[in-house]
């Protein structure tokens, strides 16, 4: 189904993931991205290119056709594109003829990162930045998802970086009722990233592998690093284990959206890597239901249309700099 287009100069200019990197083998895929439509293929070399989905010829679905090489080929006619967007050939024209300069399709930027498949259909703004513990191999980063959500992809962030539903949303898993108190904590904010000073929790099961049977309290850190993107950590303070989660979302329309995560650990190296995707799939299971019911369904940036609470620190420093950046999509 194709979206309206969404203008919003901020988020055209971001990275937005559009696909698990293993995953894209021979055949084109089509994602939406801002309500554009994308066709995002992996050439014989291995490269990851992104073109606007649609045959300047004709209007076919670039993304129906297949890879030749290093060429994404129309299933209409036959018309090849190569990474750049060029047309390279038209099989109903003699080879001696020159192919006509509009004869191109818009390209877009992509890149693989963290095990997910990036695309940006305007200028980035900036690289996407370096991760340790999700491009090492040594962490067994693990990409997660996709998950679709209903819901404005703000709001699927903003509840990443809320502490206080973990003992209600995830009780017996990531919290407990009993401790629901929250300690005091820092947020701070620079130029590209807002985030949090470290936080304890109780949780009476913290993820897949963990040598604490009862359940024990984690160090949390959390950062929004762009709009639609942020992490977290969480460490047992006694023996260092540490799980780092990575989640960002690609904006499909303003009231939809699909969620990758990335996970990654140094500890339980023994523990099946589909343990840990399993526990992740149920957190965010758990997460989807309620953020689909909440009202109004775009974020607001007025501060003063829900009442907040000191243990919303974060979400409202991330609502702050929402506005600072100039982000329309999403809120209201």
């Amino acid at each position: 189904m194709l979206t309206e287009t969404v203008r919003d100069t901020v988020l055209e200019s971001e990275w937005h993931p559009v696909y698990i990197a293993k995953d894209l083998k021979e055949a084109p895929v089509s994602v939406i991205v801002l309500g554009e439509r994308v066709a995002v293929f992996r050439a014989a070399s291995g490269s990851v290119h992104a073109l606007r989905d649609l045959c300047v010829h004709r209007g076919a679905m670039l993304s129906k056709g297949r890879v030749e090489r290093e060429t994404l080929v129309c299933p209409y006619h036959g018309w090849k594109y190569d990474g750049s967007g060029a047309c390279v050939c038209i099989p109903a024209q003699a080879k001696t003829d020159k192919i006509p300069p509009r004869a191109r399709a818009t390209k877009y930027h992509a890149v693989e990162k963290y095990g997910l498949v990036w695309v940006c259909i305007g200028e980035p703004t900036s690289d996407l930045p370096y991760f340790e513990e999700f491009e090492n191999a040594d962490y067994r980063p693990l990409p997660c998802g996709p998950y679709t959500v209903h819901a404005a992809g703000t709001r699927v962030i903003e509840n990443f970086t809320d502490f206080a539903h973990l003992m209600f949303v995830h009780g017996g898993l990531l919290g407990h009722p009993d401790y629901a108190e929250l300690p005091d904590f820092k947020v701070f904010k620079e130029k590209d990233r807002v985030y949090t000073s470290d936080v304890p929790i109780f949780q009476p099961i913290a993820h897949s592998g963990s040598d604490m049977a009862e359940g024990t309290t984690y160090v949390y850190v959390k950062e929004v690093f762009r709009p639609l993107a942020a992490r977290l950590s969480k460490r047992d303070a006694a023996t260092g284990q540490t799980l780092w989660i990575l989640l960002t979302v690609l904006p499909v329309a303003e009231k939809e959206c699909t969620v990758y995560m990335s996970v990654s650990r140094n500890y339980g190296f023994d523990v099946p890597d589909e343990q840990f995707i399993k526990f992740q799939d149920t957190v965010f299971d758990q997460d989807a239901w309620i953020i689909e019911t909440q009202k109004p369904e775009l974020l607001p940036l007025d501060l003063q249309l829900e009442l907040n609470h000191k243990a919303d620190t974060l979400s409202v420093a991330y609502r702050r700099w929402l506005i600072e950046l100039g982000v329309t999509f999403g809120t209201t």
